[in-house]
């Protein structure tokens, strides 16, 4: 295969393939889940043969900031393992009895602590590594990307930084951002909530959810509460994040003496509970819910929309589904759809703590034109999608930018058609077996189609 050289800002240099099809900013859970469907299909070989080349900021591919997450997952511990099963790699297949995969495991048919499955997916991108450069592709670990442009020629230029300061830059026809999702106070500005937005007025005892889930996120709400007596917090979102907060506050601080309804959660949308069968549903006597929230593939209620687990417990709990025991220390407030919400506008007023459990934005990688001027997205604003129902992403007229795929959290992909999911559904998905499945096989064909439109040979 013919090389070029890269030259790096200390005078080093790099051999990196001319014919570089597929370019990967991000290893992280969604980075490597489109390789992940492409090892065990059996086309990573092909995609490396096109050329391959996956940029990752950290010293691993696989687990992204998994493990910074001090709770468990919001999806059955055997749905992670499931990449390692009827795989045509013998080496992914091997990933079965690893430790790191045995651990996971212990915790089947439940929620497995994410730290857990951070160390198996840690395990799972080593192993994916050695399987793209087995197949002639190439990883570049501790490398960051601080630009992307589209070339004159419709190929895409992208600008890396590694954590020592130099720089290099690599070429691709199509490249896929992985780059993750954040969130900010400063967004926290524009979201109006019961009215208004949270900031400034509420800036001195706002914490995002993403501090409180996270290692030390108990330790921040002591600090606020630091010699109250009767502590009141709001959690506001109706999200996985925003219920996961509640259960972490109510069961992992033993110290603090919350009253009935000392903890609210104010949401917009109702808060829906996830069930194999509608069947399932009404024998607990759950009937909020109609045809168009139920998964026409697979059946289930509330399939994207629904809590799972742990916070599906806590949540029919609150809302009295199924015979469980209540949660007085939990109080609901639907926030009103309305220009103002007084009820809901006091209890923020009222709080010593409020969590915001509003959401995720993509983390930003610039994007230029040919010409350096800035190509602007559609998810730089607002709450658009990153993403199409292709996983194109799209710019602020809301048209697919030509070779540039987005996935993972916060990306906006809706699915759709083969992929499943309840007709009702509005907001982000973001789940692993998504990505290693429907979102990546569509992806990793998008890469390998040719310019004729033919897949490949």
């Amino acid at each position: 295969m013919p090389l070029i050289i890269v030259w790096l800002s200390e005078g080093k240099k790099m051999n990196m393939s001319d014919s570089c099809g597929s370019l990967f900013i991000g290893g992280g859970p969604a980075g490597i889940a489109p390789l992940v469907w492409a090892a065990r299909t059996g086309r990573l070989k092909l995609l490396a043969q096109t050329g391959l080349v996956v940029v990752e900021a950290g010293n691993c591919l696989g687990a992204g900031s998994i493990g910074d997450h001090a709770i468990g997952s919001d999806t059955l511990a055997d749905t992670f393992l499931e990449c390692v099963e009827n795989s045509q790699d013998e080496r992914l297949s091997a990933l079965r009895t690893h430790p790191s995969a045995e651990a996971v495991r212990r915790y089947s048919k439940g929620a497995a602590p994410l730290p857990v499955v951070a160390a198996f997916l840690e395990t799972l991108g080593r192993t994916v590594q050695d399987i793209i450069e087995a197949a002639g592709g190439q990883v570049l670990l501790g490398h960051r990307a601080s630009g992307l442009r589209r070339q004159r020629t419709g190929r895409w230029l992208a600008t890396l930084q590694t954590v020592t300061g130099e720089s290099l830059t690599v070429t691709a026809s199509k490249a896929v951002l992985a780059t993750g999702a954040t969130q900010r106070l400063d967004d926290l500005a524009s979201i109006p909530v019961a009215g208004s937005p949270l900031m400034p007025e509420f800036a001195g005892k706002l914490l995002l959810s993403g501090e409180v889930l996270g290692h030390g996120g108990l330790d921040a709400i002591r600090r606020y509460l630091r010699g109250t007596a009767a502590p009141k917090i709001a959690i506001v979102g109706g999200s996985h994040s925003a219920v996961a907060s509640a259960n972490r506050i109510l069961h992992g601080m033993p110290e603090l003496s919350l009253a009935a309804g000392a903890v609210t959660i104010l949401h917009r949308r109702p808060l829906r509970i996830f069930y194999p069968t509608p069947e399932a549903a009404l024998a607990e006597g759950y009937t909020d819910f109609g045809p168009q929230d139920v998964c026409a593939v697979t059946g289930r209620l509330y399939r994207l929309a629904g809590f799972r687990l742990d916070a599906r417990d806590l949540v029919m709990r609150a809302l009295g589904v199924g015979g469980r025991p209540a949660e007085p220390r939990l109080a609901l407030h639907r926030i009103g759809t309305g220009d103002a919400d007084e009820q809901g506008r006091s209890l923020l007023r009222s709080a010593d703590v409020i969590v915001a459990a509003l959401g995720y934005r993509p983390t930003a990688v610039p994007i230029e034109h040919a010409d350096g001027t800035p190509w602007r997205l559609a998810a730089g604003s607002g709450t658009a999608p990153l993403v199409n129902s292709a996983c194109e992403v799209l710019d602020d007229a809301q048209h697919a930018i030509p070779g540039l795929y987005g996935i993972g959290l916060a990306a906006g992909f809706v699915p759709q058609g083969a992929a499943g999911g309840e007709p009702s559904f509005v907001g982000q998905t973001n789940g692993l077996w998504l990505w290693q499945n429907p979102i990546g096989a569509m992806i990793v064909e998008a890469l390998l189609q040719g310019e004729s439109g033919r897949v490949a040979a």
